[in-house]
């Protein structure tokens, strides 16, 4: 039986983040994913001004802009021409250092968390997930699986659920997924577009009924673009 004073479950950006931070004040942790390694997907692109502010505390902030494409302006875009033109500076300058969208890979952003909790000494148990837990006065007792079948036991003073929207520590503590489902279809793809308008800016595209939108990405004519498809999909 292993114990810890926080016990992290999934190593995604949230989860190493926060590893990150523990690991620069000392306090004892363990991470956990049942993947067997950071992502090598682009996934979720998009990094605000206050995450860059928190990882400015560690360094990181720059490194993580020198990975990724900044995105100082929105154009809107309808009946085939631009309607206008809006600057993220404009709105958040003087409020933070960085008034801008970051758009980076999630995998290049994993990764940049990783090599950080490495140099400090500290890795991710891979392949392993939490399978149950409960929590009395001495604390929270989690059970452990590896992806081979083997079970742990750790006691920990504190469990922070980083796992994601099917958070299992949310379900077993009956915890609500707060916010509302979008009913319409998404599609999602990173492609290489070789168009008019210049690769500074997110442009978005208003149809009758119907969105696109396209993330300038790091890379000659890399974008993002995502899309709601007709109602009648």
């Amino acid at each position: 039986m292993g114990t810890t004073d926080v016990l992290i479950v999934g190593a995604g950006p949230t989860g190493l983040a926060l590893a990150c931070q523990l690991a620069r004040f000392g306090i004892d942790f363990r991470i956990i994913d049942k993947k067997e390694d950071t992502t090598p997907y682009s996934k979720a692109i998009g990094v605000q001004a206050r995450t860059l502010e928190i990882y400015e505390q560690i360094g990181l902030a720059d490194k993580l802009i020198g990975k990724g494409q900044i995105t100082e302006k929105v154009r809107m875009f309808a009946g085939g021409k631009m309607r206008g033109e809006a600057e993220f500076k404009a709105l958040g300058e003087g409020m933070s250092p960085y008034p801008f969208i970051l758009i980076v890979e999630q995998g290049l952003h994993e990764k940049l968390l990783y090599d950080y909790l490495s140099t400090a000494g500290h890795d991710v148990t891979w392949n392993t997930e939490l399978a149950d837990f409960l929590q009395d006065e001495a604390g929270v007792h989690a059970q452990l699986r590896t992806a081979d079948g083997r079970e742990e036991t750790i006691d920990a003073k504190y469990l922070v659920a980083c796992d994601g929207a099917k958070s299992l520590v949310r379900h077993k503590l009956g915890l609500k997924f707060g916010g509302s489902t979008f009913e319409r279809m998404f599609y999602v793809a990173d492609v290489k577009l070789d168009w008019e308008y210049p690769h500074d800016a997110l442009q978005i595209f208003l149809m009758r009924n119907q969105l696109l939108a396209f993330f300038p990405m790091v890379g000659d004519k890399r974008y993002r673009i995502v899309g709601t498809f007709p109602e009648e999909f």
